[in-house]
């Protein structure tokens, strides 16, 4: 069997169309440009113009004098909204993380990014860069999961891509927009650490690795105080502690005043109105209300002359402020090489969570069965506010307009023509009418969905947040009726996030395929059929609701910005995720990490080494099966005890190898210093341990830990299995020393 990159043949490459300016540079231009301006003029950089009613999402007015040609602002994560058809359509941001690949991330951005530059668009509104923390909160596809190193590395690779070509990536939304319900009217009430830790350590990852020029502050409150009015969070944290050089706009109409707002640190109003609507074009809690400020006391001249400077400097360190393309949203960047990057991310993305008797890829068939609604056309509504058909992306601001989508009935039956194997179908969500044609066929695959998305829009009873775990449509009787009468089922499930599976026990194969985009259909069936071997793995741990230490609320609507918030109590501080899951000794239905291959991998000649810049880890991967494939190992660390209430173990490093059949690679990957510490919260600061062991654990999903024993110097531990892990334990009172 022969696995083979649908990119194979696809040369792939942007120039990159901005100068390498570093911040120095760009602060000297901007301070030279923003020298002349008037009041009126920066406040006119500050404020939205149009409230969403004109062709951007958001936009800056123009400043004719100086040649100033305004902004553009335009979501999102999977692409460029409201292209009319004419933009690609890609794979969730949760797919992409599926794919624990820094290359392809780093593609996916670049690709994006030259979309949105072609458009004129100035702001790209992504990447999310939110937490997981509960399994049924609706923007989790939007996002990279529960982990905040993953989300960070995620983000890293996003944002260079879009920023290598000449726009302004948005990391968003800081910071505990991790839920829907009443978003704009709750308070994420989070215990310092776990705030640097967990919630604000992708944007710490945002700032100092991947140079993001902007920032969208979040909806909700912080510990009491609306992250737009919360001079911590924005000024001391953001501005001071982490250096943050670029600009910080808000969620759109999540100002609800001027005073608290722009005081805090806040430096651009959008959409610009307080209120949806063309009523309220003009009609801003900012605009000559921040003069009103200045000449009342309320807040200095430098604070208007800093939220100027910095949007201008940002301008100027991605290279916008010559020669920036003119604004059309129309043009045509659906290209063949789009296509086929995010064929192969779908493809890449899909999670093989069960594969008995090796009934995958599929071989010596000749009659399949396709099972279900989610495997048929999908019906395109606005923002995607409804679920009919396969489901390619959830709904709300984050989605976008589709030309088309693959639905994975066709593109099964046309890749079945090519090994003359005859396709039935029931395009029902019909338990009776699903069994009656699997009976007969050598194999069954049962495709089913659930969905989530955004407040603002509710879709058969879930407003954002799912209201539970289940599949939507009846999913669980129609897999136990089809799995009743053929022995062969697979199941294929398209969801957001983690769905109840009662039935896993009962079918022979499971893949959880995510959000994968327009080419959703030809991604599946390249992974059913063998001409991709599956490599993701899951960015998040797969339990039973109960089971999390959090969840979402449902409580009645609150009016937003109000004093009345819904409380979010983040309880478990770093525990969340995996860390809970090992700290409370539950055993989860599929781990963090965790994805199977059609072939095997083993690990050895694991060997660490203490540098300037972090510890070098180097380990041997080889490739023990039959076929190619690609393997991800993940290395987990451990504190030493000194370091008190603290996860027993930390997703530090990863890295994405491909290997032909009996192939062995050297790997390299760096646990940075940042990596090697914690937050302590007396010292107000990232520490490293001063004494004690740490223990640097090799393996592929978080929950593979076997460990026996061969005596080092290092005190290396390796066992040999079908998943191994390796246990490296450091003296850090020497390794630390500097």
């Amino acid at each position: 069997m022969k696995f083979t990159s649908v990119l194979s043949t696809v040369a792939f490459l942007f120039a990159t169309k901005s100068l390498a300016m570093t911040w120095e540079e760009a602060d000297a231009k901007a301070r030279e440009w923003c020298a002349d301006l008037t009041n009126e003029e920066k406040i006119s950089l500050v404020t939205g113009r149009e409230n969403m009613t004109g062709v951007c999402v958001g936009s800056i007015d123009p400043i004719e004098r100086k040649g100033f040609k305004g902004l553009c602002l335009q979501d999102g994560p999977a692409g460029v909204r409201f292209a009319k058809g004419t933009a690609t359509s890609w794979q969730a941001a949760i797919n992409t993380a599926s794919t624990f690949d820094r290359a392809l991330l780093r593609k996916v951005g670049e690709a994006q990014g030259n979309e949105f530059y072609q458009r004129g668009i100035n702001f790209a509104l992504a990447p999310g860069m939110n937490i997981q923390r509960a399994p049924a909160s609706g923007r989790i596809w939007e996002s990279y999961g529960e982990d905040p190193f993953l989300a960070g590395q995620c983000g890293i690779e996003v944002i260079k891509g879009i920023q290598s070509q000449g726009v302004i990536a948005t990391a968003k939304h800081f910071v505990g927009n991790d839920q829907e319900n009443n978003r704009g009217a709750s308070s994420s009430n989070i215990p310092e650490q776990a705030l640097w830790e967990v919630y604000m350590e992708p944007f710490y990852r945002a700032v100092n690795d991947g140079s993001v020029n902007s920032i969208m502050a979040a909806y909700n409150a912080v510990n009491g105080t609306y992250s737009v009015q919360n001079k911590r969070l924005l000024t001391d944290y953001l501005k001071g502690k982490m250096d943050f050089q670029g600009m910080v706009m808000s969620d759109w109409w999540a100002i609800y005043d001027v005073e608290k707002s722009f005081g805090a640190g806040m430096d651009m109003n959008m959409p610009g109105g307080k209120q949806w609507g063309p009523n309220f074009i003009g009609n801003s809690y900012w605009g000559e209300h921040i003069q009103e400020c200045i000449d009342n006391g309320v807040f200095p001249q430098e604070r208007l002359d800093d939220a100027a400077l910095r949007i201008i400097r940002s301008l100027y360190k991605a290279g916008q402020m010559e020669n920036f393309p003119d604004v059309n949203l129309y043009v045509d960047t659906l290209t063949d090489e789009n296509i086929a990057l995010n064929r192969k991310v779908g493809a890449d993305s899909n999670v093989l969570l069960k594969n008995d008797e090796s009934v995958l890829p599929i071989k010596g068939v000749k009659k399949i069965a396709v099972i279900g609604k989610d495997s048929m056309p999908t019906k395109f509504c606005d923002d995607m506010n409804c679920a009919d058909g396969t489901l390619a992306l959830g709904w709300g601001s984050g989605t976008t307009d589709f030309k088309y989508v693959i639905d994975p009935l066709s593109a099964i039956t046309e890749r079945a023509k090519k090994d003359n194997i005859e396709i039935v179908s029931s395009g029902e969500d019909d338990a009776e009418a699903g069994a009656e044609v699997a009976k007969d066929a050598d194999l069954a695959i049962v495709f089913v969905q659930a969905d989530s998305g955004e407040e603002y829009i509710t879709v058969e009873g879930n407003k954002g947040d799912r209201r539970n775990l289940d599949l939507w449509h009846g999913g669980n009787e129609l897999i136990d009726a089809v799995a009743s009468v053929n022995k062969n089922t697979i199941v294929v499930i398209h969801a957001p996030g983690p769905v109840n599976v009662p039935f896993l026990d009962k079918v022979k194969g499971i893949i959880f395929a995510g959000m994968p985009g327009q080419e959703t259909g030809h991604a599946i069936t390249d992974v059913l059929f063998g001409d991709v071997n599956p490599s993701g793995h899951l960015p998040y741990t797969w339990a039973p609701r109960e089971d999390y230490p959090t969840d979402v609320k449902y409580d009645a609507g609150l009016p937003g910005g109000g004093e009345k918030m819904t409380q979010y109590d983040y309880d478990e501080g770093l525990f969340i995720g995996y860390r809970w899951f090992d700290k409370q000794g539950i055993e989860p239905t599929f781990a963090f990490g965790y994805g199977l291959s059609y072939t095997t991998f083993e690990y050895s000649n694991l060997e660490a080494e203490m540098e300037e810049d972090g510890l070098h880890v180097t380990l041997t991967v080889t490739n023990t099966g039959d076929v190619a494939g690609a393997a991800v190992p993940m290395i987990f660390l451990s504190f030493p005890d000194v370091v008190k209430d603290y996860p027993s173990r930390l997703f530090k490093g990863f890295d994405k190898v491909m290997l032909e059949a009996g192939e062995s690679k050297e790997v390299n990957i760096l646990v940075d210093n940042h990596d090697l510490s914690y937050f302590d919260v007396d010292a107000m600061e990232f520490v490293q341990p001063e004494e004690g062991h740490i223990n640097f654990i090799s393996c592929e999903n978080s929950l593979n830990i076997r460990l026996g024993s061969i005596p080092k110097r290092i005190e290396l531990f390796l066992i040999s299995s079908l998943m191994i892990c390796s246990l490296i334990d450091i003296d850090a009172s020497n390794s630390f020393s500097r």
